[in-house]
């Protein structure tokens, strides 16, 4: 098993960065990251299946929930690309939040510096929304 140590917090896509070395293989096969505070069950074929006939360099999963004001909001077009994340909002913009589970391509990487960055505000313009219900 290998692990990437974080020896200061990097949001949720500078650890991206300090295991680049990980994460890009010879095949450049997409990889998946998933929060460590959630248990699923999810079909992850899938997902990946979705992810690779996007042909985009992310996939993010979207649930459901009766309260979004607690949780970050997914905002996306008809053709699930995302337009835009809402940090607990206040007032319903939409229901559906990121589940906390991705599917990236190695080529994304190119784009995070090893530094504090946040995948929903700073990464996101190449991403899809998969909703899961």
């Amino acid at each position: 098993m290998l692990f990437s140590l974080e020896t200061e917090p990097l949001g949720t896509a500078g650890p991206l960065a300090l295991a680049r070395a990980l994460l890009v293989t010879p095949t450049n096969e997409p990889f998946f990251v998933l929060n460590s505070d959630i248990i699923c069950d999810f079909p992850f074929t899938e997902m990946i299946a979705f992810h690779k006939a996007h042909g985009g360099e992310g996939t993010i999963c979207v649930t459901k929930v009766e309260e979004p004001s607690k949780y970050g909001v997914v905002l996306y077009e008809d053709t699930g690309r995302i337009r835009s994340f809402i940090e607990k909002p206040q007032e319903f913009v939409s229901n559906k939040i990121n589940a906390g589970m991705y599917i990236f391509s190695p080529k994304m990487l190119d784009r995070i510096e090893l530094k504090p960055t946040s995948i929903e505000k700073e990464v996101n313009s190449f991403y899809h929304a998969l909703f899961f219900s």
